[in-house]
């Protein structure tokens, strides 16, 4: 079932509802959270459909939500959260994301925006050459297997002694961007060589690195310790797993 901006309903400028009722068998409505043109954007593809397709699962708790980054996915829309409750719930792979180990990260400067806007092309190109991004991408690492399992089993800290990481990077990543207890045997041949060439990119999909400014400061406190400062630019990085 296609699904348009003409079947929602609208609750604000930013929130839109698919409403209980609107198929029958639904088990909660669908909130979703985007401008006008974001959902222009998707008409094209099944992302609201997948989002009304969730609201069959059972044992959901309040509304499926689906978030402003969203686009298709399988059978779960990317972008799309749903809570279950045991034990009448479900866990959803398509839900959780079959590759759950994306990260986000901003990076703060002391650049002025205004400094910066004669530069801000040949910085956006720079980063498009050096960060590599898309289906079937490589990165610019290249790595032995003996290599590949030493960033498997050692992850933030194993770049942070070959040069790419400093240590506050290590720290602010979770775990240490690896896991206790990790077997390396349970990795198939197959999976290391679909992953080794794109190491060092941004991935497919939603991933992306942009250049931002803070235009507004709303808890002081936090901005001061991850040091953003109104009018300065900042990158924002979501990389694949």
């Amino acid at each position: 079932m296609m699904i348009g901006i003409q079947d929602l309903n609208k609750l604000s400028e930013f929130k839109w509802e698919i409403p209980l009722g609107f198929v029958k068998g639904m088990n909660v409505p669908v909130h979703i959270y985007a401008s006008r043109r974001i959902l222009e954007a998707v008409a094209y593809d099944r992302s609201l459909e997948q989002a009304l397709n969730v609201t069959f699962l059972p044992g959901l708790v309040g509304q499926v939500v689906v978030m402003p980054d969203m686009h298709q996915g399988y059978g779960f829309p990317i972008g799309g959260v749903a809570a279950t409750k045991y034990p009448t719930g479900v866990i959803s792979p398509g839900g959780i994301g079959y590759d759950i180990n994306c990260g986000v990260r901003l990076l703060a400067t002391n650049i002025d925006m205004k400094e910066s806007l004669p530069y801000l092309k040949d910085l956006s190109f720079a980063l498009q050459e050096n960060c590599p991004s898309g289906v079937g991408v490589s990165g610019k690492i290249r790595l032995t297997e003996n290599e590949l399992n030493s960033v498997l089993q050692d992850g933030s800290k194993w770049t942070l002694k070959n040069g790419y990481a400093h240590k506050n990077d290590v720290i602010c990543t979770e775990n240490e961007g690896s896991l206790a207890g990790v077997d390396l045997s349970t990795v198939s041949d197959s999976a290391k060589k679909r992953g080794r060439p794109q190491l060092g990119s941004l991935g497919a999909g939603n991933h992306f690195i942009e250049i931002d400014v803070v235009e507004e400061i709303f808890d002081e406190v936090a901005a001061e310790i991850m040091g953003l400062q109104k009018g300065k630019l900042v990158l924002q990085i979501h990389c694949g797993s």
